[in-house]
């Protein structure tokens, strides 16, 4: 935006003389360059954008849920296809997130029965103190 420093009017962007009182108007202000990241691309090195990933339906998306929950074969399952053997990317990053999910489930789990498992350890190794009345 430009202003005319004689009258202060707010100029059109394409006006090169202010048009209330006629007086030349600065030039236009250069917008700020975008940071330079340090890499350099043609028009033929540029990484395309993301592509739209198709969404499984509602029956895959079950049908897939459901083979997860299988106890060992929704395992092997998922983590063959989070690492590529399915050619649907959709069904790969819910099986990417699937076992994401496992895994913290798993250390959670994990963490409780050690907690567990020690507090059962110095309760029962604990020696009971018998008064004599």
């Amino acid at each position: 935006m430009r202003y005319c420093k004689n009258c202060g009017l707010l100029a059109p962007h394409d006006a090169d003389r202010c048009p209330q009182c006629g007086t030349p108007l600065p030039p236009e202000p250069v917008a700020a360059a975008p940071a330079h990241t340090g890499a350099r691309y043609t028009d033929e090195s540029r990484p395309a954008p993301e592509a739209v990933v198709p969404a499984l339906s509602e029956w895959a998306t079950l049908g897939t849920l459901l083979l997860f929950s299988i106890p060992i074969a929704g395992f092997i399952l998922s983590l063959a296809w989070s690492f590529g053997f399915s050619k649907h990317p959709a069904r790969k990053r819910l099986a990417q997130a699937w076992l994401i999910r496992t895994m913290i489930v798993a250390v959670l789990f994990t963490l409780v029965c050690i907690a567990l498992a020690l507090t059962s350890f110095v309760t029962l190794t604990a020696t009971p103190y018998y008064y004599a009345f």
